[in-house]
């Protein structure tokens, strides 16, 4: 098989994977509503999500260095699968299938995300004269496919939770089939880790990347989700509560643009490197939490939209840059291992929400703790031009690299940023 297919196939992969992780978001909002839950209780269902992912990024990278690449990807995908029918009998099994089933969910999709990005750089990678540019493409069209994802799953079943029949069952159908269609599609893809490495698993942030991590990575991978998670949680459940109506199309609208414009923005990323990219995604979000607050008040619902364009733009730009950066800083054994410490905070971000909704308590429905967290945001954002920067520039990763657009041809070399 063509290495371009066996990379496309990977990519479907990731991309259904994607889908089935935030096409539950409105049915989750649905019970919510439903069954007369609040927002902290919605916004429990994301952090049991995020519950499976934490040992899932702490050993699925390390294992893949270990045990190689297809066989965590496959094994992923295929529990994503059983996860998706889990979530579709919990129309039937109530609560605790929910729970259940979006926290093996985090387990599976932690794996593949992870793991996925990794195997799809090695897949690009070569001897010839434009090999490195592929493999600096890969990072790019990797989190541009997850996002497009994440953008079209709760799209879809947005739609379909508010208007279609059976929503509990049809909303979840599409991502299933897709998730069917990857499992059999990885056939045909290759193992890259060849040299196997016997023995215990090599945890944790490798020495030499370590203040990369905390100066760095850290802060931006806090920018990526947390800010996201907020704005299809807390937003769509206080612009109900203001008296907005289709609630559930709204969140399906409010994932296209947030992801979509994450997955658009992978190549502006790229060019302005992360000294640049790190400190505007943090100032994005904080903006996006402004217009959030507006959003929140009586007859302020169309403040969403921008809002959640801000956010969604916050998101590409951290989440791009940070996959850079564990590339450039790590070496290749330890590029799994760094890459699982980078997603902890990234998907952290989804434990944020409910404490913002347990800490907050009433005082949420003024929108006044949205505003903190906006303020938290710009936090990091001087962290990252300052200490972020200067880390970066200590491990010499703090390089533009561009690149055309994603359907087009990679050209060019790295330049140093300017000061």
């Amino acid at each position: 098989m063509e290495p371009h297919r066996q990379r496309r196939r990977l990519l479907v992969a990731l991309f259904a994977t994607a889908v089935s992780t935030q096409s539950p978001s409105p049915l989750l909002l649905r019970y919510a509503d439903v069954l007369d839950l609040g927002a902290l209780t919605l916004t429990l269902f994301f952090a049991a999500y995020a519950l499976g992912l934490v040992p899932s990024l702490l050993l699925a990278g390390p294992l893949s260095d270990r045990d190689g690449r297809r066989t965590v990807v496959v094994g992923g995908v295929l529990a994503a699968l059983v996860c998706t029918v889990v979530l579709i009998a919990a129309d039937v099994g109530g609560v605790a299938f929910l729970v259940v089933g979006r926290i093996a969910q985090g387990l599976a999709s932690g794996a593949v995300f992870t793991v996925g990005t990794v195997w799809l750089r090695e897949l690009s990678a070569g001897t010839d004269a434009g090999a490195a540019a592929r493999v600096r493409r890969a990072a790019a069209v990797a989190s541009a496919a997850m996002a497009t994802g994440f953008a079209a799953g709760p799209l879809v079943a947005g739609v379909l939770v508010q208007w279609g029949p059976a929503p509990q069952l049809v909303s979840l159908l599409p991502s299933a089939v897709l998730l069917l269609v990857g499992l059999l599609g990885l056939r045909g893809v290759p193992e890259t880790m060849t040299d196997r490495r016997p023995g215990r698993l090599a945890l944790g942030v490798p020495p030499v990347a370590r203040r990369a991590f905390w100066a760095y990575l850290l802060p931006v991978g806090l920018t990526v989700y947390t800010y996201a998670v907020l704005s299809l949680t807390v937003f769509p459940l206080l612009v109900a509560g203001a008296g907005f109506g289709a609630v559930f199309a709204l969140v399906g609208v409010s994932a296209l643009l947030v992801q979509g414009s994450a997955a658009l923005v992978t190549p502006v990323a790229t060019r302005l490197g992360p000294v640049r990219a790190g400190p505007l995604a943090a100032v994005l979000a904080a903006g996006g939490c402004g217009l959030g607050y507006l959003a929140v008040q009586p007859g302020g619902w169309p403040w969403v939209l921008p809002a959640c364009l801000l956010i969604g733009l916050g998101e590409g730009l951290g989440m791009t840059s940070g996959v850079a950066v564990c590339d450039r800083v790590a070496p290749p054994d330890r590029r799994g291992a760094l890459l699982s410490a980078f997603y902890l905070p990234v998907y952290a971000g989804f434990v944020v929400p409910t404490v913002l909704a347990l800490v907050s308590g009433d005082a949420l429905r003024g929108g006044v703790p949205i505003l903190v967290l906006g303020g938290i945001g710009l936090v990091l954002g001087l962290v990252l031009l300052g200490p972020g920067r200067a880390a970066l520039r200590a491990a010499g990763a703090a390089t533009a690299t561009p690149i055309a657009p994603l359907q087009a041809p990679v050209g060019g070399t790295s330049d140093q940023l300017p000061d």
